[in-house]
């Protein structure tokens, strides 16, 4: 089974790295932008469907769950 997991910093947090590409991508493209945020993109595949497990890894090893939010997809 393959997952993919995206962690990207929570709405309350500060992305400067998201804004410093908002400010570049509205100077090539010469229109306003309104927010750009910079997230982590994992794909694990296991041999068998384990959604706790992929929970886990998500929430303990590949996001900081103070400043990041997560979410798991099934592929």
């Amino acid at each position: 089974m393959k997952y993919v997991i995206v962690v990207k910093p929570k709405k309350t947090i500060l992305d400067p790295q998201g804004k410093a590409i908002k400010r570049v991508a509205e100077r090539y493209l010469q229109k306003s932008i309104k927010d750009i945020r910079v997230g982590k993109y994992f794909e694990v595949e296991l041999e068998h469907e384990d959604d706790e497990l992929i929970n886990r890894l998500a929430k303990n090893v590949l996001s900081n769950e103070v400043v990041e939010d997560f979410e798991v997809l099934k592929r």
